[in-house]
């Protein structure tokens, strides 16, 4: 079995009150050329729990956060004239979502439960799925991973290292006289993505929005106000004397402790 952190809240898009089964989101997907439904569970307007795609096999319900993640979908998320975004649950459906994410909870020590909306531009699933289902974990989020399993700090993170990373940019920002703010708190949403990849830019390094080992030494030398470290040639000055020496030392050490 695949190593399991998160479920992901999704609705499936149809109009309030028209059935959708598994069959015909698997249809759905298969036309865009998926292997076949991207969900692992679907639950249907009487609230009851269908088998999607197999738990053990990587779904295609979130670009990016497929790896070690859930999709959990209710049918719905439209009004009746199947175009407004709203949220549709019956109370049969919402009984049906806290018992499958509490069983999977279980099953698996899921740690966090998000909405699709937390990770990319759309309404889905057309309510606050984190809020919603904070009380499932005892400890409330806290108990959220800090960063995902690779060491890397990337959007739909929280905890403490989100928090001092948003310090970070700020101080810098600060430094250089920047006219807008970071905001303070929060997780690592679509905002902190984009501060993130100012910051790449500024320091002439790879720009994806982030944040690994290169990117929190870049932080390091911007807030002693010294020349990036490995810049792309554009944004890469000659450095001076005792900056070289600085880079040179710090070159030995990473050899050592590699």
């Amino acid at each position: 079995m695949r190593p399991l952190t998160e479920i992901i809240v999704h609705c499936t898009a149809t109009p309030e009150g028209r059935a959708v089964s598994v069959k015909e989101i698997d249809t759905w997907h298969r036309a865009r050329g998926w292997s076949g439904i991207g969900y692992h569970r679907v639950i249907d307007l009487n609230g009851d729990s269908w088998q999607g795609r197999d738990l053990a096999s990587v779904g295609a319900h979130c670009a990016g956060h497929n790896l070690r993640t859930i999709g959990v979908v209710y049918v719905g998320g439209l009004s009746k004239d199947g175009k407004t975004a709203k949220d549709t649950r019956t109370l049969s459906q919402k009984e049906g979502l806290i018992a499958e994410l509490t069983n999977l909870r279980d099953r698996f020590n899921i740690q966090k439960v998000s909405g699709h909306n937390e990770y990319a531009a759309k309404a889905c699933p057309c309510f606050n799925a984190s809020a919603e289902y904070d009380h499932l974990f005892p400890e409330g989020r806290s108990i959220v991973v800090s960063k995902n399993p690779d060491g890397l700090l990337r959007r739909g993170d929280a905890g403490p290292d989100v928090h001092r990373w948003r310090e970070d940019l700020g101080a810098y920002r600060d430094k250089i006289g920047h006219p807008y703010p970071v905001p303070a708190t929060g997780p690592f949403d679509h905002t902190l993505e984009l501060v993130t990849m100012w910051f790449q830019k500024e320091r002439g390094i790879q720009v994806d929005g982030i944040v690994g080992p290169q990117v929190l030494e870049e932080m390091k030398l911007a807030l002693q106000g010294k020349p990036p470290f490995l810049a792309m040639p554009d944004n890469d000055e000659k450095p001076d004397t005792a900056t070289a020496l600085y880079h040179a030392e710090m070159i030995v050490k990473l050899l050592k402790t590699a």
